[in-house]
């Protein structure tokens, strides 16, 4: 099976997502029982897409060698970022990443 190439403009914007989302997390925690429902899904499908790229678009670019080295350092920040805020994440029933860095491989 070919390899699929990931532009450095997709990598760059899947990490600007991710920092974003991560930001708005912070925020959105202390409010989350308080906002309605309709919000808490449009903010959970939002990181569910974030979740998708990260493991199908970031994951395969680290592991094939497409990132450059300031990429690789903005992802290796990134899922420690989502490694320190599992807990948040099991709190507000959001998915997990299941990428081998944040699982300790």
């Amino acid at each position: 099976m070919a390899m699929e190439i990931i532009s450095a403009d997709r990598i760059d914007h899947t990490l600007k997502m991710g920092s974003a989302m991560l930001g708005e997390l912070e925020e959105i925690v202390p409010e989350w029982d308080e906002i309605p429902d309709w919000e808490q899904a449009d903010w959970s499908l939002g990181w569910e897409q974030f979740i998708s790229l990260l493991r199908h678009d970031l994951e395969a670019a680290y592991r094939s060698s497409q990132m450059t080295a300031e990429q690789k350092a903005q992802y290796k920040q990134l899922l420690s970022k989502l490694k320190d805020v599992s807990p948040v994440l099991k709190k507000l029933n959001l998915s997990q990443p299941a990428v081998s860095y944040v699982k300790g491989t």
